[in-house]
């Protein structure tokens, strides 16, 4: 499940409060192409690697203090709250395909679900577990200034992982080593 958020400064830390459902993939109606579409180039095109700051995307969506809420185990078998706060996406965009690296801020990590409201909560920046990264690849692409593909992830298979060609790597672990230095 993926949801949008109001994130507001509080006394006692930051208080996320939910406004809707939505979606992160797909051309037609996920965020993340939604939101690197409005600030691609016509020159924009593939090879082609980008980054996408969500704080910044929705503040020039008129958007401010929205964040996406990316709820891990939604179905889990056993009782399970995992809320993560995404805060940025990095895209290498080639061959028809993008692999992408999310940075993200445990909220919840493997939390009784039964001692939270996930849809009106404050947590203070020292229970959040930041940061986080993870890595998956979309089918589609940037051609010409242009979100085309499908823009969503694969379906379930025993060979979804993504494979990084040196630059490809090169270039997210370059940009996981500046946000975690800026932790330390």
């Amino acid at each position: 499940m993926y949801a949008i958020y109001q994130k507001q400064k509080d006394t006692d830390g930051y208080r996320y409060v939910f406004k809707e459902q939505t979606s992160l993939f797909g051309c037609n109606s996920g965020y993340i192409p939604y939101l690197l579409q409005k600030q691609l180039i016509a020159e924009a095109t593939e090879p082609f690697a980008w980054k996408l700051d969500l704080k910044e995307a929705f503040e020039k969506e008129g958007m401010a203090n929205s964040v996406l809420v990316i709820n891990l185990k939604p179905n889990s078998k056993e009782a399970n709250l995992s809320l993560y706060e995404l805060v940025h996406v990095w895209g290498y965009s080639a061959s028809g395909w993008t692999p992408i690296m999310i940075y993200i801020r445990g909220l919840f990590v493997d939390e009784d679900p039964q001692l939270f409201n996930d849809r009106d909560f404050i947590r203070k920046e020292e229970e959040m577990e930041d940061p986080i990264f993870s890595m998956m690849y979309l089918s589609g692409t940037i051609t010409q200034g242009k979100i085309t593909g499908k823009w969503t992830t694969p379906g379930p298979s025993p060979t979804n992982s993504v494979l990084l060609w040196p630059d490809t790597f090169q270039y997210f672990s370059s940009e996981a080593q500046k946000i975690i230095e800026n932790k330390a």
